[in-house]
């Protein structure tokens, strides 16, 4: 989409080379996370393999972190923080 609309240089997108990149400033913000580049190409595999194990943590009813490896225990319970963060912020707003 931002390379049919021209915008790849603009929103500095990571598929194009720092040197077609525009200069460094925050491209996308919200609530207290900004990123210098286009956010689409910051995720990795590896940032959504972190999110599906969230989720079927999660949706599995949660529970227990101990057993995990510690690095396994420390992401899901930050993505908990900023999930639960995210949602209460949504459910305030509705009110």
């Amino acid at each position: 989409m931002c390379r049919k609309q021209g915008l790849e240089a603009k929103r500095r997108c990571g598929f194009s080379g720092e040197e077609k990149r525009g200069p460094r400033r925050a491209v996308w913000v919200r609530g207290r996370v900004a990123i210098e580049e286009c956010p689409k190409s910051a995720v990795t595999a590896a940032s959504v393999e972190w999110l599906e194990r969230f989720f079927a943590w999660r949706f599995a009813g949660g529970g227990d972190v101990t057993g995990l490896a510690a690095r396994d225990a420390d992401a899901i319970l930050t993505l908990e923080a900023e999930w639960r963060s995210v949602s209460g912020k949504r459910n305030n707003e509705s009110i």
